[in-house]
């Protein structure tokens, strides 16, 4: 994440169509969306203020530009457990197949508030296990969110930092009969080869028919500014380890990004290099798969 004084680039307005487009019913699996701050505030202490030109309608707009039939809303870690803007968004819809939620459990939120959740389609539960967010992740509270979302056939998103995983290990190898989602290949970093101690636990991971991993981000994390060929052998070996179990997102707007901005559909285009642009591996892991774990109806 960006520190002070660095420059902080805007998401391109202007997206474009994927080359070749990508298949129909394609799902965004994250994207994030910010309002007015009187309206919606975000919590006390927020890593960043919110992306205002980022609503709800210029997500759509980038969706539809980009031929995505369906995505899903990351609740963004600046607005904690008030999902007042999320429930906004996903209440405003009149066709309901076409997006879902992610929201952040926490003690503070009641059962009522769960329900409302779930009936305006939110169907799993980030839980940020990186520093810089500033949410400390107490190990009981977890246990217990992770057991009330697992009542609602809900899935666990990990958002991680790479050795946060191995830090976390014990408690997330023991959450049984949930899916369990690494977000952004668990920003494992592209440095240091496959046979690293955080590689071999995600692969090992894999194995286990709960985790699943997003493969999203890897331009946030390669070392290029373009292209992010240091990505690929990541992007190969995770999805071969699971082919069932991977899903996308584009993680727009891209908050505190500090490299010159992308067109999103050069994101898009990265995840086909992924897999040698394999028409049904794509379809896989752009539909079949997001319909599975958020519920989309096939």
């Amino acid at each position: 994440m960006a520190t002070g004084g660095e420059t902080i680039y805007e998401w391109d307005k202007n997206p474009r169509m994927p080359a070749p487009p990508p298949p129909a019913g394609s799902c965004d699996c994250q994207f994030h969306i910010y309002g007015d701050p009187i309206q919606f505030p975000p919590r006390t202490n927020a890593p960043y203020p919110p992306i205002e030109s980022a609503t709800f309608t210029e997500a759509q707009r980038m969706h539809k530009a980009m031929g995505f039939a369906r995505g899903v809303i990351v609740h963004s870690a600046i607005y904690g457990s008030d999902h007042r803007l999320l429930l906004h968004a996903l209440e405003s819809l009149n066709d309901r197949d076409r997006y879902r939620g992610i929201g952040i459990v926490d003690d503070r939120v009641s059962d009522m508030e769960l329900a409302r959740l779930h009936a305006a389609g939110v169907r799993g539960a980030r839980f940020n296990f990186v520093r810089f967010f500033a949410m400390e992740q107490r190990e009981a509270e977890v246990r217990r969110s992770m057991a009330r979302i697992k009542e609602l056939g809900w899935h666990a998103r990990l958002h991680v930092n790479g050795e946060d995983l191995l830090e976390n290990s014990t408690l997330l190898r023991s959450l049984k009969d949930i899916p369990m989602v690494i977000d952004h290949f668990g920003h494992v970093g592209f440095n240091g080869g496959m046979d690293r101690p955080v590689i071999r636990w995600v692969l090992d991971s894999l194995k286990l028919d709960n985790w699943w991993v997003m493969v999203s981000n890897g331009n946030r994390d390669s070392h290029m500014d373009t292209k992010w060929d240091d990505a690929l052998p990541y992007g190969k070996a995770f999805i071969e380890a699971a082919p069932d179990r991977i899903v996308w997102g584009t993680d727009w707007p891209h908050p505190q990004w500090k490299k010159p901005m992308m067109n999103d559909a050069e994101e898009v285009e990265l995840l086909y290099r992924y897999v040698d642009h394999d028409v049904s591996l794509l379809k896989k892991i752009l539909v079949d798969n997001p319909a599975r774990l958020h519920g989309f109806d096939i």
